[in-house]
């Protein structure tokens, strides 16, 4: 009986990752939403590799989706130990970074390292993800588990906009 169980229990994961890719895939964000707020979909489904509907409305650059999403109260952790806001950072995409602050995101967050968004942008060299955060108030201070902070990285990896920032 308990193995009847675990196979509905993975046969029902597989169904919903089913249904939720293709309405991703075939862009029916607002059949998606529907299926949400009916919660005849888990809001925090995901696909079958672990992305939720939030990592797919960023990627696609959706953002009153992303909005729709987040006042719906999915999970913005977008993917296993990727949040919304890193992801916005590693896109480089300022418009997505603004939607997600404006969803009341917080562009300081920090990570199971102790790293911010800022710090991401700046380790991958996002410029227009360093200027948005910092004109937004990104903490420059904040030091990650190895003693990274926005200042210090800036000087080690030539980021001449924030050393100007710092003068």
């Amino acid at each position: 009986m308990s193995n009847n169980h675990l196979l509905n229990k993975n046969l029902n994961q597989q169904i919903v990752a089913n249904i939720f890719s293709s309405l991703v895939n075939s862009e029916k964000w607002n059949m998606l939403l529907e299926m949400f707020r009916l919660k005849i979909l888990d809001i925090n489904a995901k696909d079958f590799n672990g992305k939720n509907a939030l990592y797919w409305a960023i990627t696609k650059n959706k953002l009153e989706i992303i909005k729709e999403l987040i006042a719906l109260g999915i999970k913005t952790e977008v993917s296993p130990n990727f949040s919304a806001m890193n992801y916005a950072v590693y896109l480089d995409n300022t418009k997505v970074l603004k939607c997600l602050k404006n969803c009341g995101l917080n562009i300081n967050e920090i990570d199971d390292i102790n790293s911010t968004p800022l710090i991401y942008a700046l380790l991958y060299n996002k410029q227009n993800s360093i200027k948005y955060l910092i004109e937004n108030g990104a903490d420059l201070e904040h030091e990650d588990f190895l003693g990274n902070s926005a200042k210090n990285l800036a000087h080690f990896l030539k980021n001449d906009y924030l050393i100007k920032k710092f003068q």
